[in-house]
């Protein structure tokens, strides 16, 4: 059996790591192009429970059981997850601590570095690299996956954006660096998730919806200032903004909602389906459909 990756951004380097974990070799090939969704990725992998958000307990804990395995732990980091609102976002089933007016679940979070992640591995993996338009050679035996969600199963695409910055905060009220999860109402969101590695939090989002023919950048700064307005009343004095550092922003694809299957087959073709707001969390079940069309054991 051979094996051919289009694409190595998140998922496609998270699948070269877990191939290479089996010892299945393989090629792959990326264009680059600028508009895509990892370089400004938040990594988050929150621990949820409601049925509504999809399979969030169960991919959270196959990534706890994966990091207790020590796969990509390079790139990871646990964290305490906090949140202002009385009730565990997305249904989380946990017991939870007060610090002040904020909770903080029994339930760890993880973070993924995802830059870090994807220009390490194709480092890692740059001998089986292949250019665009490289013939790929198929003896019968090729299975060639798209992991990444720009081909034919795309629908739309949501523009987001993050920056850089370190917060202030007691860290003896926490077991790991916090995660911080602000919600208010439907429609204000504050986060700052930790960049393992660095000093540094993931800042951000807003999330608007762009044609996937016609992707733009957008003003980043105002979005910013209303985010840590909100951020810090919502963090009801026990966290602040410290340093402020660069702002990304990235791309995310999406796919039709008729579109449910994790993994399409065609042929010897598999194709990822677009996790525009999950694609690292859910990872897990994508792995697992791709593992199953190669014969091997998630």
């Amino acid at each position: 059996m051979r094996v051919h990756l289009e694409g190595m951004g998140i998922n496609g380097s998270l699948l070269a790591l877990k191939l290479a974990e089996r010892g299945v070799g393989f090629t792959w090939h990326d264009t680059i192009d600028p508009k895509v969704a990892w370089p400004a990725s938040t990594g988050a992998i929150y621990p949820g429970g409601s049925e509504k958000f999809g399979p969030d307990a169960a991919c959270h804990e196959e990534w706890l059981r994966w990091y207790e395995q020590g796969f990509a732990n390079e790139f990871l980091e646990l964290g305490s997850f906090t949140f202002c609102t009385k009730s565990p976002p997305h249904g989380g089933r946990y017991s939870t601590t007060p610090v002040g007016a904020l909770n903080v679940a029994a339930l760890p979070s993880l973070h993924l570095n995802a830059q870090k992640l994807v220009v390490e591995t194709r480092a890692q993996f740059s001998k089986q690299r292949r250019e665009v338009g490289d013939a790929i050679w198929d003896d019968g035996n090729l299975i060639y996956i798209v992991t990444h969600g720009w081909g034919e199963r795309l629908g739309h695409v949501y523009w987001g954006w993050t920056r850089l910055v370190e917060l202030q905060f007691n860290p003896k009220q926490f077991e790991h660096r916090p995660a911080f999860y602000f919600r208010e109402g439907r429609f204000i969101m504050a986060y700052a998730y930790p960049v393992p590695g660095t000093p540094y939090w993931y800042a951000g989002s807003n999330i608007i919806k762009q044609r996937a023919d016609a992707r733009k950048s957008l003003s980043m700064e105002d979005k910013y200032e209303r985010w840590k307005t909100n951020f810090e009343r919502l963090g009801d004095g026990q966290v602040k903004v410290g340093r402020e550092g660069d702002f990304i922003e990235g791309w995310r694809p999406a796919a039709a909602k008729e579109d449910e299957a994790w993994v399409r087959r065609k042929g010897n073709v598999l194709t990822f389906r677009p996790l525009w707001n999950s694609g690292i969390r859910h990872f897990p079940k994508q792995w697992a459909a791709v593992a199953a069309q190669l014969g091997l054991n998630p």
